[in-house]
């Protein structure tokens, strides 16, 4: 019987636009809006991409947000 392959895995590539400006942001750890300089953060808990400040909970997982 022959070997299974196993898949590779391909590093997932999101593409978010700020929310301010509408141009395409640059996704690292601390996500940030070239044209606006603007940075978002993420949920410690989930990693979860956090685009405005006023949230109180994350939209993903429901933890405070600090």
């Amino acid at each position: 019987m022959p070997a299974k392959r196993k898949k590779e895995a391909k590093p997932l590539v999101y593409r978010y636009n700020c929310p301010c400006c509408n141009e395409e942001m640059v996704i690292a750890e601390n996500p940030y809006c070239k044209v606006c300089k603007i940075s978002f953060g993420r949920c410690a808990n989930c990693g979860a991409l956090i685009m405005e400040e006023t949230l109180a909970v994350c939209h993903r997982c429901g933890q405070p947000l600090k």
